[in-house]
């Protein structure tokens, strides 16, 4: 008995000097490696899960090619994102076009450990009820109907990034960087193909409430500044305002452990690959910034693609 606690001591000591040395190798490999490495090998191991790493700007961002482009959209997805450490301001836009209803889905906020924004462009293949539309799963835009896109967003009166280009679902995440979804601004850009599709979005713009001085077009490009959704639900109010806070305390604490189980690195890609060598199952929990599936049935569609 009195022998026990020696030799444990003696197995903690042994194993926390493994895990030191284990520590200061994935350190020195990282730093060995050169900046083009290091981005290839990144946006190598993201590529299953969706997404790609801009260097320039130090942010995440979804691929053309996102395996999530065969969901669609669908609302139900946003009302499961609280469950996933996801606490999000969102905006559904609808409007008719060409025999078709058309959803340009807005998004801002906390995902898990990132703060972000996105843009969807969806739609059905015929006019929805608007009664229907929050129960109907829009499919996402074909390639050659894919939209210009633009996103810059604020953190108040800060610049967090800002992202463009034709895409059918254009994101932007900045990852460790936590904050509430209110004190996020985002300005988007979406440039329609010809002036009538641009109209129809501008007519809902108008019917969801959203002043003359919160959007402006240029011929067929509209500039809208979202801060606040139009579109708040107020079932169960006093419930959903509970579980944001909850979900907020969680992503930040999830967000200081982040910081501080990286904190030999400044930058975001060395944190990530500190992670993937030295933790990676958690590393594959951190670059699932934005899903609409259970983990099991992500799993099953990203089967092939695995890291």
């Amino acid at each position: 008995m009195y022998l026990l606690f020696p030799i444990v001591l003696l197995i903690m000591i042994f194993f926390f000097f493994i895990n030191h040395a284990r520590k200061k190798r994935i350190i020195c490999k990282i730093c060995r490696m050169s900046c083009c490495e290091k981005h290839h090998l990144l946006n190598h191991l993201l590529e299953p899960f969706g997404f790609c790493y801009d260097s320039e700007q130090d942010i995440f961002s979804s691929r053309p090619d996102a395996w999530q482009k065969m969901f669609g959209y669908s609302s139900a997805y946003d009302k499961a994102a609280l469950t996933l450490n996801m606490i999000l301001d969102t905006e559904p836009i609808y409007f008719n076009y060409d025999q078709k209803t058309w959803l340009v889905q807005l998004w801002k906020g906390q995902y898990g450990i990132n703060a972000g924004a996105e843009v969807g462009i969806y739609h059905a293949d015929r006019i929805i009820a608007p009664a229907l539309r929050r129960q109907t799963i829009f499919t996402a835009v074909d390639e050659s109907e894919m939209l210009p896109l633009e996103i810059r967003l604020f953190f108040e009166e800060e610049l967090l990034f800002t992202t463009s280009r034709p895409h059918w679902w254009l994101t932007g995440f900045c990852m460790g960087f936590w904050t509430p979804p209110a004190s996020l601004s985002a300005r988007i850009g979406i440039t329609f193909p010809n002036s009538e599709m641009c109209g129809a979005f501008l007519c809902a713009l108008a019917e969801l409430g959203y002043r003359p001085e919160e959007y402006y077009h240029d011929c067929s490009t509209v500039h809208l500044l979202f801060t606040h959704p139009k579109t708040v639900s107020t079932d169960l109010l006093w419930l959903n305002d509970w579980r944001e806070k909850s979900a907020l305390w969680r992503t930040k604490m999830l967000c200081i452990l982040f910081l501080k189980i990286t904190h030999p690195f400044h930058c975001t890609v060395d944190r990530i690959l500190y992670l993937y060598y030295y933790l990676p199952s958690i590393f594959r929990r951190t670059i699932r910034i934005r899903s609409f599936l259970p983990k099991h049935k992500e799993r099953k569609y990203r089967k092939g693609r695995t890291l």
